[in-house]
């Protein structure tokens, strides 16, 4: 990091504008003060220099120096009513804005709960709309794998019944045979003795 010289500071008249060198006015009540002030000041020098060098010689009941604290404190009496309403007037508006957002908020609330419940009324009809699809497939399914079953069963069926023909048509001729060769004919047999 390189060493740079520190700028140089802006000028107190650039920093306050184009005011900052003209004087303030003065009020006519305090420059006929500010004037007889001076003068006094300066006939009362050596004598004040002599017992108290620090201490400016005050004449707090020169009618001038009353009149310029009665207007002082006119000012600032008005200053405080300024300040008083001002701040009422703050108070005011932070209890209008604060109501107003509180009202914002309570819209944006009931907007949002608007909101959340069409979602559930849709997610609950999804829902059910998904539920229903699959019982319909889970019933197919169960449909289709019962007719699957019904079918072998039936292929079963007409199997055994098939070997049961074969079988029974096979003990026929074996019976046939057993009666041919004990010599009694089959039908006689069949008949019933009396």
């Amino acid at each position: 990091m390189s060493w740079m010289p520190e700028p140089e500071p802006t000028p107190l008249r650039l920093r306050l504008g184009p005011r900052a060198e003209s004087p303030l006015p003065v009020s006519p009540v305090f420059e006929d003060a500010i004037v007889e002030r001076a003068e006094s000041f300066a006939q009362t020098q050596p004598a004040a220099e002599a017992s108290t060098p620090e201490q400016p010689v005050v004449d707090a009941t020169h009618p001038l120096r009353a009149a310029a604290s009665e207007e002082l404190q006119r000012a600032v009496e008005q200053t405080s009513e300024r300040v008083e309403r001002w701040m009422a007037d703050q108070r005011r508006r932070l209890g209008v804005g604060i109501d107003a957002m509180v009202a914002s908020l309570k819209e944006q609330r009931d907007v949002e709960l608007s909101r959340i419940e069409e979602w559930k009324v849709r997610e609950r009809e999804r829902a059910e709309r998904q539920l229903a699809e699959e019982k319909e497939k889970f019933h197919a399914q169960l449909l289709q794998e019962l007719v699957e079953f019904e079918h072998q069963l039936g292929e079963r069926l007409r199997e055994q019944e098939e070997r049961l023909a074969k079988w029974w048509d096979e003990a026929e001729q074996l019976t046939k045979q057993r009666f041919a060769d004990f010599g009694l004919s089959s039908e006689a047999s069949d008949s019933p003795k009396a």
